[in-house]
Parts: structure tokens; sequence; C-alpha cells
């Protein structure tokens, strides 16, 4: 067991069949940690005595033949950002460092306690969230286990590297620009950003969701059920959903578009396009309509988006005591410096015009079923940079961000490699068609033209690497 990385649904029926304990599978998990960990830098806080009692009550369920679900004693890990009673919050920034433990559960660590999961940990994630690159004031950088040289993304950046790394089952992360899906891209991952309002978190936001992360639809799909019921603590909470098959037809009559250029920004390199007619092709040959979609913009909408990016940093900012600003990273704190200038209208002005960019995109994808996009413009960058543009820490997430502002659902899988790194693609689907959009991606996954090997180090006995 302790050379490969687990397959879920083997561990659930080793469970059944006694071979296997959620104990086993939870040492197995801690001494993965204690292996990669040091190299990569992916995890925020380790809560073993609180892992531990959950894998013995799960492993009381399965002696009873009671498990709960797919997740009972499957060891997860949530982002630093998601609350649970009795775990530290930090948001990825040192002037948090002496913050007290948290009392409450989130919604999204509430469900997981009831299913059973095992919460190892907490994953890393830059200052407030805020930078897609998984660097941080409080935990330093965090490194791709693809290749340690190379950047996970953010803000969910802990929750990409330990899983591809093979560290738990699935994790919960947060996109508030495309923070589920970049670190899914860059890591080789499977990633959803729900319909804004799919699966409840605090505060309630119409811009911001938890989403699950992991190796495999599959993985993604089990957490997707459990995190998507319904919380009254969130006032966008979305009624329960029908149940709906994991299997379909598969793509033959489906209307699909392709996004591969925005109209504005730096257009996608060589590499990742290739990756994403990759996927057009497989889907043509399936029975799919593909149709190149045009740019959606005719002039750059993205400095009102980044804007309002900006006044959110900047009310986080302040709302530190001064004399501690120096301990937020000085690319998230110097970024949104000049909001302290912004005013109240000029606010309005600025969401009011990221808003009818919105309504641009969303009218752009209304003529297909689904539309396929690159996740993000590159392939990667280098582990310690904050972004592609250091100035502006988010403007490489225009493929993602603007499904954050439609609220429409938007999956990552990867379909490609390129330089020994994972290269992702987006499937995004007319709001509230998560299952829709779920469904598509597990046929991507299937029609991958390659076996997704995972990057590997062996644990031995005494739970170090040889």
């Amino acid at each position: 067991m302790t050379d490969q990385i687990l397959d879920a649904a083997a561990v659930r029926a080793a469970y059944r069949g006694g071979s296997l304990s959620p104990l086993d599978v939870l040492e197995h998990t801690l001494a993965l940690i204690e292996a990669r960990n040091p190299e990569l830098n992916a995890i925020a806080y380790l809560d073993r005595d609180g892992a531990r009692a959950a894998a013995e009550a799960s492993a009381q369920r399965w002696a009873d033949d009671d498990a709960l679900g797919p997740l009972d004693g499957l060891p997860v890990t949530i982002k630093d950002s998601v609350n649970a009673a009795g775990m530290p919050w930090r948001h990825g920034c040192a002037a948090f460092s002496d913050l007290p433990d948290a009392t409450e559960d989130s919604p999204p660590a509430a469900r997981l306690r009831e299913a059973g999961a095992v919460i190892v940990g907490k994953t890393t994630m830059p200052d407030f969230g805020m930078m897609a690159a998984g660097v941080s004031s409080l935990y330093g950088i965090t490194r791709n286990p693809w290749d340690p040289s190379r950047n996970t993304g953010g803000s969910s950046s802990g929750a990409g590297a330990s899983l591809a790394a093979g560290i738990g089952f699935s994790s919960v992360g947060s996109d508030i620009a495309g923070s589920v899906r970049l670190p899914a891209g860059h890591c080789g991952l499977v990633a959803l950003k729900p319909t804004q309002g799919r699966i409840p978190h605090l505060a309630s936001s119409t811009m911001r969701s938890a989403g699950p992360m992991g190796r495999t639809v599959d993985d993604v799909i089990d957490l997707y059920d459990v995190l998507s019921l319904p919380d009254p603590r969130d006032s966008l909470s979305l009624p329960p959903e029908a149940e709906a098959p994991r299997e379909d037809r598969g793509p033959r009559g489906i209307r699909v578009g392709v996004l591969d250029d925005l109209g504005y920004g730096p257009g996608a390199h060589d590499a990742v396009l290739a990756v994403l007619s990759d996927a057009a092709s497989a889907l043509r040959d399936a029975g799919a309509t593909v149709t190149s979609m045009p740019p959606v913009f005719d002039e750059d909408p993205y400095d009102a988006l980044d804007r309002v990016f900006q006044v959110r940093a900047r009310s986080e900012l302040e709302s530190i005591a001064p004399q501690l600003w120096d301990l937020v990273h000085p690319a998230v704190r110097d970024w949104c410096a000049q909001a302290a200038d912004y005013t109240a209208t000029d606010l309005i002005r600025f969401s009011e015009a990221t808003a009818r960019s919105a309504a641009r995109m969303q009218n752009a994808c209304a003529g297909y079923d689904f539309v396929i996009a690159p996740v993000l413009p590159v392939v990667g960058f280098a582990a310690d940079e904050c972004g592609v543009d250091a100035a502006q820490p988010l403007a490489h997430c225009g493929y993602t961000a603007w499904f954050n502002q439609t609220g429409q659902p938007a999956a990552a899988v990867c379909f490609g490699m390129s330089d020994g790194m994972p290269v992702g693609i987006q499937v995004i689907g007319p709001r509230f068609a998560d299952r829709a959009v779920l469904r598509l991606t597990k046929w991507l996954e299937g029609a991958r033209p390659f076996e997704l090997t995972w990057p590997q180090a062996t644990v031995n006995a005494a739970g170090g690497t040889p």
C-alpha cells in the first residue's frame, strides 16, 4: 500500500471486505505527508488527533456494516479559508497568525463530518486568496509535485499540490476567480467551480464558491454530492437538486463552443491551444457539433474586474491593525494600495462595468450546450512567482474569472501534457447544470489520449523517502 497512490473505490471495497480499515489508510496518509510535505509545503495544519478519532469512528461503522456513504473513512483536506471547529483560520496571511481557532464548522466542514470523512487538516493558500499562485506571507512557497520548481497556481494551492502527490482523496477549495480550477490545471487534477449557491459556504457570495477537487471525476462527484446539500446559514444556498446518473449517452448531438480567444490580453500559448484542439476533436469524433467561438470581447474588460478585486483585498487589509500591514505579502498589499483612493461611486461603476462584461460572456455561451476553454493561457510559471504579471496577480485568470461573474458551473480536467507538465481544459455549462458539466467532464476524462501517471515518491516503513 505504501508505494502507490490509492484508489478510492478500491479502498472502499477493502473497508467492506475487512482487509483495510480507515485507521490503516489514515496512517498511510500521515506517512505520505511526512515524506512529501517538506518539499511541497502543501499542508498548513495537521489535525492528527481529530483525524484519528474520526478514523476510529469510521472503522467501527464499516465493521458494523453501517457506513455513512462513499466518503466515510476517506482522508480529505480543506483549504485554510474553510472554517472548521478547533482548527486555525489564517487566510494565508502572516498578519492572522495569532487569531484564535475557529469555534464553528463552515458548511463544507460540517457536511464532511456528517459524511464520515476523515479531515486530516488544512491546505496552504496565498494571502487573502487574492493571488493565483502558491505564494504566501505565512506559508512561503507551495511547490508542484510534477516539478517542484513550478507553481501550483492558486489560491487553493496546497490542495492542488497535496492531491497531485497522493495525499488524501479529495479536497475542498474555494474559487473567486479560478481558485480551484487553476491549481487543477497546474497539477493535473479535476475541480468544479459550481453554480453560485449550489455549494453552501460562508460568507454568502455571488462571486466566491467552495469547490470540490480530486484526482478523478468520480472523486469530485462523491465530494460534490456531499457539499451540495443545502445549508440555511448561507442565504444563497439553493434547494436540493434532482439526482442524475453519472453515465449518459456521451456527447453525440450536443452543441459545444470552443472558446480559445477572449478578445483581449495575451493569447493562449500554442501548447494550450493544441490540447484544447485535441479535446474539441474528441468531442467532434464522438458526434458533438463543435464550433469555434468568435472572441467574446472587442475591448479589454479586465480593468473594472481587477479594481473590484482590489477593493475586496483592500477591505481585508484594512481589517488588520496598520502596524501589521507589513506582514501581508507585498504582491497583494501593493496591488490593492490604489483602492484606498476609490470612492463608493467608483466601486458601483466598476461593478456595473463588470456585470455588463459578465452578461456579454453569458450571452456568448448561450448558443451552446457546453463551452470548452483553457484553464489558463500558459503552461505554468516558476514556483516563486506571484502570477504571469506581478503587478496584477489575478490577470492571467481571464478564462476562469468570468464564470464566477456569470455564476455558471465550470469544471477543470487535464487533457494533455507539455514539457512534462499537465495542461487542463475547462468544461462550462449553463447555470444549475452542474451535474451535466461533471458528466461531460467524466466523458472527456475517459477520452483522454494518454494515461495520467501521477508523480510519486515511495514511502518506506519509517515514513520517509529512500
